[in-house]
């Protein structure tokens, strides 16, 4: 098979796994930034201004690999940003395939009452000219530097990213199953990516939690809430965490769930799902998923060991995961195998999982021939019959 029938084969197989509804057999997905551009061997920095050659040096390894769904694949900005920005907050690593983000937070802990009575007032009016203020010194500087910021996101987000989704689907019939346009921030993570930091959001929850709670209810209503689309029922909405397993149960419960859960049971009214990276251990809190309807989540297990994802919570929401991608860097073959045959064993049955590495393929040499020979078995063992 090829082309248009690859896809409807795998598309279909995918959303009756999904649906738990007799597929015949468990659908693999892919969730990476650039490291099958070191698989060809090449450095994304070198042919990111390609746009057919990177598309190409991205997907070239699924012509050796069985992958149903994509999660995410590429890049959020290209080297121009950091070229011309400062400070950056996103940038290359030496070996031109690593993306790593340095955490600025300039908010200090006792402005949190001037965050929650107008979060844009007070990132356009403070922070901004206390991160970069150049750009409120000269006007021309200005112009430059957000035309840069702006065709870069337009070139990652309108161009790469749609290219390297078609050759996928068109090429290797890999269906996307999250929508990054639909991109949700928990408030509380805002606080934790953009504001205060590590350290500082984890000792401002246990200093000041009122305060917290009451800026994250201004970033709810004034930023959150105005992003909202009508639901698309396919692709799914997405959500890449970040603070949530720093957090304790009890601050998890009462900061950080309220929201989670009103924009899951909001996309499921609307007849769609959630994609969500469950970045770290969330073992303490799966509890609260049983709250919201039935399989409208697809949580991606990261930490947490999979087995334990399946018995708790695998039966009521679609689980994504298994693979440590660690084992596919150190194991043998037949330890990987052996690997494999347990995980699908002990979830495939009742659906609802989809098999994927814990971790995203970063790094230069997470795409290797482990890794290839491991999505091949898994997709092989798993068929029915």
């Amino acid at each position: 098979m090829e082309g248009k029938e690859l896809y409807q084969y795998k598309h279909e197989n995918l959303m009756k796994a999904m649906d738990r509804a007799g597929a015949d057999y468990v659908p693999s997905i892919v969730g990476s930034s650039c490291s099958e551009v070191a698989w060809t061997g090449q450095k994304v920095t070198d042919i990111i201004f390609e746009p057919e050659k990177y598309a190409k040096a991205m997907t070239d390894v699924f012509g050796q690999m069985w992958v149903d769904g994509n999660s995410f694949s590429g890049t959020l900005f290209t080297q121009n940003v950091e070229n011309n920005l400062r400070p950056v907050q996103n940038l290359w690593g030496p070996d031109g395939i690593t993306p790593e983000h340095v955490q600025l937070p300039y908010m200090e802990a006792d402005e949190y009452d001037e965050l929650a009575k107008d979060p844009n007032r007070f990132v356009s009016e403070i922070l901004l000219p206390r991160k970069y203020p150049k750009l409120f010194e000269d006007r021309e500087y200005a112009k430059k530097m957000i035309k840069i910021v702006a065709e870069d996101k337009a070139y990652c987000f309108g161009v790469l990213t749609p290219l390297v989704s078609k050759y996928m689907s068109e090429k290797y019939g890999i269906t996307d199953i999250a929508d990054f346009s639909v991109n949700f921030s928990n408030p509380m993570d805002t606080i934790f990516d953009n504001l205060r930091g590590f350290k500082g959001s984890l000792l401002d929850v246990r200093r000041h939690p009122d305060k917290v709670k009451k800026a994250c209810d201004a970033l709810w209503e004034q930023v959150n809430v105005p992003r909202f689309r009508p639901v698309n029922k396919f692709p799914y909405a997405c959500h890449m965490t970040h603070i949530a397993p720093y957090l304790s149960p009890k601050v998890f419960r009462e900061i950080y769930w309220p929201y989670e859960k009103q924009w899951i049971e909001r996309q499921a009214a609307g007849g769609s799902r959630v994609w969500i990276m469950m970045e770290g251990s969330w073992a303490r809190v799966w509890d609260l998923f049983k709250e919201v309807p039935k399989d409208s989540c697809i949580l991606h297990v990261d930490d947490d060991e999979i087995e334990l994802a399946k018995k708790e919570i695998g039966d009521y929401q679609i689980i994504e995961g298994g693979m440590k991608i660690v084992k596919t860097l150190t194991g043998t073959p037949e330890s990987i195998r052996d690997e494999t045959k347990r995980i699908i064993d002990i979830c495939a049955p009742g659906e609802g999982f989809l098999f994927s590495t814990d971790k995203a393929w970063i790094g230069p040499k997470d795409v290797n021939q482990n890794l290839i020979d491991c999505y091949n078995f898994a997709h092989e063992y798993s068929k029915k019959g």
